[in-house]
């Protein structure tokens, strides 16, 4: 799944704080702004299953999170990469591409 709207004070721990993973997810990629500390608004999260995936979209869209203050609620799609090993390897060429790309 992909989560937009998310404030951009939230890291990866406060993810977890808010959606304890409890099993059910194996990936969790919160991007940052490389100049800073700050996030980019949007997670990807990859559930062991279909109807976990379901369960979380039902149970947080248009919900607001709640360690910090936030103007909009979450919107919540189903992302284009699905799988572990796919979203790895998307990550992976991402990495490499921005590497690259600075050289």
């Amino acid at each position: 799944l992909m989560i937009r709207n998310i404030p951009v004070m939230y890291t990866q721990d406060t993810l977890h704080l808010e959606w304890p993973n409890n099993g059910t997810y194996d990936f969790l990629y919160l991007p940052r702004r490389s100049a800073g500390q700050n996030n980019l608004s949007y997670a990807f999260i990859n559930f062991n299953s279909e109807a976990h995936a379901l369960a979380f979209k039902a149970a947080w869209q248009k919900q607001r999170l709640t360690q910090f203050r936030a103007r909009k609620s979450v919107n919540i799609t189903f992302a284009d990469v699905q799988g572990l090993q796919a979203n790895l390897r998307q990550l992976k060429a991402k990495r490499v591409c921005r590497i690259e790309t600075r050289q």
